[in-house]
């Protein structure tokens, strides 16, 4: 069995951008894909983004429009973000993180139930496709799990239950990103090395043996 680590941020478009070559990796025989979810950047490492600029922020902008355009899928920014920023900054959090908090627990409540991938498929789509605003209201978050195939009330009712044990495997999944060599997500790791970026996926592939005719 050829396994491979997926360290995921719901703050990450990227992440998103990587999720059908994920999934298509996942039907390959023989590869077990584990998705380790970690807060974002800006939670996890708060000084590795002191003092960025709006220079650094612009060329994001265009770089998630013209990778999207260039992988041929659907995007806009998520409304709201996964994670409060503080105003009048460029990537500094607020203390409070409601949003992104949720979203971790549920994907973590999915994942315990072998379902990770599914939820990821809905939900990840849901907040970067550019289809959807206001994706924390209404139904929207509900209907978009139980497409998944879960059910909504039994994944809400283990966020809250189980919060500080998931809260605690974030922490973990982040150390055990920073022991492969790398802090960023999307990061993919095999046999202990670190593939970081969606744009590095065909050289994972390629580590792995696969995809050669």
């Amino acid at each position: 069995m050829k396994t491979v680590d997926v360290f995921w941020s719901h703050q990450s478009p990227y992440c998103y951008f990587a999720l059908d070559r994920i999934l298509a990796l996942r039907a390959e025989p023989g590869v077990e894909v584990v998705l380790r979810i970690v807060l974002p950047g800006v939670l996890r490492i708060p000084e590795f983004y002191a003092g960025r600029s709006d220079l650094e922020r612009d060329y994001f902008d265009l770089d998630v429009m013209r990778t999207a355009a260039y992988l041929g899928v659907p995007y806009g920014m998520a409304r709201p973000s996964p994670v409060e920023m503080r105003p009048g900054t460029v990537f500094q959090a607020e203390a409070d993180q409601p949003r992104i908090a949720y979203l971790n627990r549920l994907t973590a409540a999915a994942n315990d139930q072998g379902m990770g991938w599914a939820f990821l498929d809905q939900v990840a789509r849901l907040l970067w496709d550019g289809t959807k605003g206001d994706w924390d209201k209404d139904r929207a978050l509900q209907d978009a799990i139980e497409r998944a195939g879960l059910n909504f009330r039994n994944l809400d009712a283990q966020a809250e239950r189980r919060a500080e044990e998931f809260d605690e495997s974030f922490l973990h999944n982040h150390k055990m990103l920073i022991s492969s060599g790398h802090w960023g997500v999307p990061a993919f790791v095999y046999n202990g090395e670190p593939f970081y970026g969606q744009d590095r996926f065909d050289q994972l592939i390629w580590a792995m043996g696969l995809g050669a005719d």
